[in-house]
């Protein structure tokens, strides 16, 4: 059993590759919910396209401040974290 990027559990068949590419898998299936969280209030969109942060107090606390750093932000999602002012 695995998902497919369709995010729907679907049984093996013998007609089906054995070998799966699931990085593009796992791609197709974060791409399709990009849309959704877009629109989603819980990101605050409209208030980071007008340079509001969408870090918590706590991430800038813990940071110290990333400006003239190098960082590597390991995440799932579509990155708006990484890019935050």
């Amino acid at each position: 059993m695995y998902f497919s990027a369709e995010n729907r559990l679907t049984a093996p068949r013998k007609d089906r590759p054995q070998t799966m590419d699931y990085i593009e898998i796992n791609r197709q299936s974060w791409n399709n919910r990009v849309e959704a969280h877009l629109k989603s209030e819980f990101y605050g969109l409209d208030g980071f396209l007008k340079r509001k942060t969408s870090l918590n107090d706590i991430e800038l606390e813990l940071s110290g401040g990333i400006e003239g750093k190098n960082i590597l932000h390991l995440q799932c999602h579509f990155g708006q974290g990484s890019i935050s002012p």
